[in-house]
């Protein structure tokens, strides 16, 4: 369980044809992708994976460090 803010990231489908910030390779539309609201960064999916996992990871220390441990 951890708290949600509003500029968080999200996983979404692509309105528009874009570029993945991490590798630079073309995403299309209606292609899954890692979205952050703040900067509107978008990753494609396998890049996308390595962003969630680091933001999961750093949301869940910081919900063990502001309510005390799980």
């Amino acid at each position: 369980m951890r708290d949600y803010y509003q500029g968080d990231p999200y996983w979404t489908t692509a309105k528009f044809p874009s570029t993945c910030y991490d590798c630079k390779e073309p995403i299309g539309r209606h292609a899954r992708i890692f979205y952050y609201p703040k900067g509107k960064r978008v990753f494609c999916a396998k890049c996308g994976q390595v962003e969630y996992q680091q933001f999961r990871q750093a949301a869940e220390d910081e919900y063990a460090y502001n309510h005390g441990g799980y």
